[in-house]
């Protein structure tokens, strides 16, 4: 049985080499990805992210006894089976000699087992070229019993808000890589695809593919469009024979090989963990080989990302990635369940955006895998600010913390809530500080006012007393490259005085303005490169987008007082709002009120 294919890297997904091999020697010039020309000598190494093997993962979950690699290439090599582990900190990496094989071939496939009892850690390859030869394809697998293999078919669900090129790109990618390639013609019969349009704006004589089905939805962000999915899946799933579900954000760029390998892997589960996720990691869009996250922990709602930051090119971050820490929930960017998971009075919360994931990992996932090489590509958070955010940052932690009864006194939630809105008073974002106490608000409304509300007209409502996003030449202040590059130069003089006089002053709102305006990022931006700056030029580089904010001191204490005056309702309501969530949150979970809540848009699905 195949289990992971050796692949190489495309300008449709992914042109970083060192994620797939690394060549030491020559090679010839080659635009045919798929086979690597290597001239005598040269020396090709696949200890990488994609082409390594998580042996350690493989042999704890899945029912396999032994591993062998499979190749196919022209010419002489001499081929060398490898394990690689760390045990440590400080320790180097345990680089293990396993097999030395001399094979020449003229093209058929040749396998070569890894007679090896390793439970961590990664296989790998190394090949050197005994003479000019033509790489052209690889795979691990395992010899297992055909009764031993569970049948398994994934349904993707794609919720998509006016993202019409990256589902568009992904399909195609799937079309070309998947449905219609020899190479994954097995899988290409247990994948559907169920896109979930938010916007309305997909055409489905966009998609040709029969696997691919498309159903309008009212936007109600991404609960609602990722739950709509959940649902038609799951009436589809006997007449199509579906067994799990992969949820997939709409604003990534899939490779198809990681879909591949979660289906493999779900295939020979043993039974003691039949119901686990599979979660695939989060690497940059704009520098692919940098890993975001792989899985992560609630703590509260102040997130902790696993694995973040590793350079994904090395071998040391690549085995580090196979060690398991605990992780509370894989985020729907990459998340695969199985569909028994999914029952009629087991649904996703209505809470729009932010902590959905969150909430259904905590009620439902209990073991999670990562692995090596499954992952998608993604816009880093810091590339996508949205002002509407700050109002469910603190609804929907309050709500997913009272919900699973993780503790968070009255007292400390306060003082997060100061903290925050603070932040945006001392950069002149009124209305962020403002949508933060919206979300507090509402939420202390009790879970009711959740249950009736119109999550469509609420976030309309949300957008309107949000900062709107506009290209720098619309706004009254003119876009200035040296001065918005200062904004980044540290501040090492400031003295504690002066520091003093920022906070009592609320940053200097309470003082003249002595600076007409100043340009800074909208993610990251320090309070002091705003102190007594009449306005405030907050700039987007990535969107090239920005909003002016102005210094005023009328709005900041109308917003203080508002802060005591939310400090009174959490003090009067804090401990029976959670209690009404933590005993009636179910009301909330069930196909009856999510039939109501989505008031299903007939016409556009197929």
């Amino acid at each position: 049985m195949k289990l992971q294919n050796m692949i190489m890297p495309s300008p449709e997904t992914c042109t970083e080499e060192a994620l797939y091999y690394r060549i030491h020697g020559k090679r010839e010039p080659d635009f045919n990805g798929n086979i690597l020309k290597l001239r005598r000598n040269t020396e090709l190494y696949f200890d990488t992210y994609f082409n390594s093997f998580s042996v350690g993962k493989w042999k704890k979950y899945a029912k396999i006894q032994n591993v062998y690699v499979a190749l196919k290439f022209c010419g002489k090599m001499k081929i060398t089976l490898i394990h690689k582990d760390k045990i440590g900190i400080e320790t180097e990496i345990l680089s293990r000699k396993i097999k030395e094989v001399v094979l020449e071939s003229t093209g058929e496939e040749h396998k070569v087992y890894f007679d090896d009892v390793s439970t961590s850690g990664l296989y790998s390859i190394d090949f050197q070229a005994l003479e000019a030869t033509e790489f052209q394809s690889g795979y691990f697998g395992t010899d297992i019993d055909k009764i031993q293999v569970r049948p398994i078919k994934i349904a993707l669900d794609i919720c998509t808000f006016r993202r019409e090129l990256f589902v568009k790109r992904n399909m195609d990618l799937l079309a070309q890589r998947v449905f219609n390639s020899e190479r994954y013609q097995e899988f290409s019969e247990n994948l559907e695809v169920f896109i979930i349009d938010n916007a309305q704006t997909l055409d489905i004589a966009d998609f040709k593919d029969p696997h691919i089905h498309l159903y309008a939805n009212r936007n109600l962000g991404g609960a609602g469009g990722f739950t709509r999915g959940l649902i038609e899946i799951k009436q589809k799933a006997e007449e199509l024979n579906v067994t799990h579900a992969l949820l997939m954000d709409d604003d990534i760029i899939i490779e198809p090989e990681s879909i591949f390998r979660t289906w493999t892997m779900l295939s020979v589960l043993k039974d003691e963990y039949q119901n686990a996720f599979i979660g695939g990691a989060m690497l940059r869009l704009d520098i692919q080989h940098i890993q975001v996250e792989s899985g992560a922990v609630w703590n509260q709602g102040t997130l902790i990302n696993r694995k973040a930051g590793l350079d994904l090119r090395n071998v040391e971050a690549c085995i580090y990635n196979e060690v398991e820490e605990g992780i509370d929930y894989s985020a729907w960017w990459y998340t695969t369940m199985p569909l028994s998971v999914v029952q009629e009075d087991n649904l996703p919360l209505p809470i729009f955006i932010r902590g959905d994931d969150v909430e259904y990992g905590l009620r439902n996932a209990k073991t999670i895998i990562m692995m090596n090489g499954i992952c998608v590509w993604h816009e880093p958070f810091e590339n996508k600010y949205a002002s509407t955010m700050f109002y469910y940052i603190l609804r929907n932690r309050l709500i997913d913390n009272a919900i699973h009864e993780i503790p968070l006194s009255k007292e400390n939630f306060i003082q997060t809530m100061y903290q925050l809105v603070r932040e945006e008073l001392y950069l002149y974002r009124y209305k962020n500080a403002n949508l933060l106490l919206d979300g507090v608000e509402d939420y202390l409304k009790g879970i009711e006012w959740l249950k009736g509300h119109n999550g469509e007209e609420l976030h309309k409502q949300v957008m309107e007393q949000s900062y709107k996003m506009q290209y720098i030449e619309n706004l009254e202040i003119p876009f200035d490259y040296g001065r918005y590059k200062s904004a980044f130069q540290e501040v090492n003089d400031e003295s504690f005085k002066h520091k003093v006089i920022r906070r009592l002053t609320v940053n200097g709102t309470f003082l003249s303005a002595t600076r007409d305006n100043v340009i800074v990022p909208v993610v990251g931006c320090r309070e002091i490169n705003v102190y007594r700056a009449k306005q405030v030029l907050n700039y987007d580089a990535v969107a090239q987008k920005g909003f002016v904010t102005v210094q005023n001191k009328e709005e900041a204490q109308a917003c203080m007082r508002r802060m005591k005056r939310v400090k009174g309702m959490i003090a009067d309501r804090y401990d029976s709002v959670n209690e009404e969530y933590r005993q009636r949150h179910r009301e909330l979970m069930n196909r009856e009120f999510w039939n109501a809540y989505l008031a299903v848009i007939d016409g556009k699905s197929n």
